[in-house]
This record gives C-alpha cells, sequence and structure tokens, in this order.
C-alpha cells in the first residue's frame, strides 16, 4: 500500500460511473478492487456524494459501492408513484445485479440503514451483514405527524423561492429535530452546517426536486419493531453520544435483532474520524464476509 508524507496510508481514487435499469440511469461511486464488497447507502435527500471520503477510506479495505438513491442525486426516480422501501430495495438489487454484486455487507446512514434492513429481509442470501448508521424510531402517535409535516412540498416557481425554503430547512436539520418543532427542548445545541456541505447539501436536494420526501415517506411507514426481528444477518449498530435521542434507538435494536453489537465511532467527518470508522467497518466486514 502507498503512503504519504508522514507514514500515512495514501488515498483511494474514488471513481464514479452509471448503469442502466429499465427506469433509466443510475450513478454510483466506487473504490478499491479486492473482495469482500461493502454497498453504502446515503441519507436522505443527499446522495452518494455525502460518503464519498467514507468509500474512499473503506477502499484501502475492500471493494466500496455507493449508489445514488433512485430520484436522488444523478440516479433515475423509481416509476412507482409513492415508492415503498421494498421498491428501493428491488432497485439497489438490481443495480447489485449490472454490477456483478453477489453479495455484500450493507452500510445504511439513516434512510440508507432503514433501506438495509428492508434488502436484508427481501433476500438473505444476499446480504452478509448490516451496518446500520442511525435509526429513526417512531411511536404511532408520531408517525402521521412525521408524515405529514417532515417534507413540505417545494414546488419551484418563477422568483425560485424554493432555493430559498431548502436553504433554511437544511439549516433548520442542523439546529431541531425534528426540524419541525422548532423549541428548547428540541433543540440540537448545535452550531450552522459548515457553508461547504450546506452548498453540497442543498445541491443535493435541488436535484432531488419536488420529489425530495418520497424516501422520507417511505422510512416513515416503517415499523422498526417487526422489521427488525425479521433479520437473520449479523448486525453492528453504530452510535454517537450526540445523535438525536442519544443511544435509546441502539439499545432498542439491540434487544430486538437476533445477532448483534455495537460500537462508539467518531461522529465527525475529519480525516481521522473517517479512517476510524473505516477501520471499525472492515473488521466487521472481514468477520462476516471473509475472502476465500
Amino acid at each position: 500500500m502507498s503512503e504519504v508524507a508522514g507514514g500515512a496510508p495514501a488515498p483511494v481514487p474514488v471513481d464514479r460511473q452509471f448503469l442502466r435499469l429499465r427506469e433509466g440511469l443510475m450513478h454510483c461511486r466506487h473504490a478499491g478492487g479486492a473482495a469482500p464488497t461493502v454497498w453504502l447507502m446515503h441519507a436522505s435527500p443527499a446522495s452518494s456524494a455525502s460518503l464519498e471520503p467514507l468509500v474512499a477510506a473503506l477502499g484501502r479495505h475492500c471493494r466500496a459501492v455507493a449508489p445514488d438513491t433512485p430520484g436522488y442525486g444523478d440516479s433515475t426516480a423509481l416509476v412507482e408513484e409513492a415508492p415503498t422501501l421494498q421498491d428501493y430495495a428491488d432497485a439497489q438489487f438490481r443495480m447489485m445485479d449490472v454490477l456483478g454484486v453477489d453479495r455484500a455487507v450493507l452500510y445504511g446512514h439513516h434512510t440508507g440503514a432503514h433501506l438495509a434492513i428492508e434488502m436484508a429481509i427481501r433476500s438473505p442470501s444476499r446480504v452478509a451483514g448490516l451496518i446500520l448508521d442511525g435509526l429513526l424510531w417512531l411511536e404511532e402517535a408520531e408517525r402521521e405527524e412525521y408524515l405529514r409535516e417532515y417534507a413540505p412540498p417545494m414546488p419551484p416557481d418563477a422568483w425560485g423561492t424554493q432555493v430559498f425554503q431548502a436553504l433554511q430547512w437544511l439549516r433548520d436539520q442542523a439546529w431541531f429535530f425534528p426540524h419541525f418543532r422548532k423549541d428548547a427542548a428540541h433543540n440540537l445545541g448545535m452550531g450552522a452546517l459548515p457553508p461547504e456541505v450546506l452548498h453540497v447539501l442543498l445541491v443535493d436536494l435541488l436535484k432531488a426536486g419536488p420529489g425530495y420526501g418520497d424516501a422520507y415517506q417511505a422510512v416513515f411507514a416503517q415499523r422498526l419493531e417487526t422489521r427488525l426481528p425479521a433479520v437473520a444477518a449479523p448486525v453492528l449498530l453504530l452510535e454517537s453520544v450526540h445523535a438525536p435521542g442519544g443511544d435509546s434507538g441502539v439499545d432498542r435494536a439491540i434487544g430486538l435483532l437476533a445477532d448483534a453489537q455495537r460500537c462508539v465511532v467518531p461522529e465527525g467527518w475529519s480525516r481521522d474520524d473517517l479512517l476510524r470508522k473505516a477501520e471499525v467497518m472492515a473488521e466487521f466486514v472481514r468477520r462476516n464476509s471473509p475472502v476465500p
């Protein structure tokens, strides 16, 4: 493995490509070439661009592939008017087919974590393990409110007001959780998003267009208390003390999964934090998807 000044491992280049499904072109980022494969799925309404540094870090250990979820980034939207997590799971498996990935460890960040659960239930023989990074637990009393309030319409208009609405929506995400409860009890106590991060997220949100809330709606309809017990694959739950709700979501998930472990990882996106997170993930991959 090549090194840079100071003896640190050299970064692995991240490549991009398009592949064609029946809906149209889908886009992904990938790094590394050696088996096994980690399939990384991003949060909404972002794209695989948000995972590019992690793809590069993981590429030092294995093959890392991060697709843009259909309808986000540079991937064509699904044809269903109100796609479910099962619809998104089917599209992920079809992308895996095109890329020749028979079996993989799935990593999911927020929306991607909920999608990974459905994929593990739908086709357990193709899932070597799950790495879940941020689960949203909704009580029944909250579910309808989230479905109604979380992703308000942002139709484009001649004045471009959707741009300013999208910008403030993203800013609110950093300050409140959920963002539509703007009171002291739901204040995250965090500063503003760094301008460069806000820019990337804003571009992704605007590219998703009026359908940006589709994946959110699919996630909010999922009932973790009934879906997690159906997961047979080994699971690594990543947690951070700064996550909304602390680690209570991890506590609940551990009690419902047949084979699960937890690990506290750095929350930041600095080079050192990403390398540490990638090492934790790579160790899980080695244990659950060994190379013959």
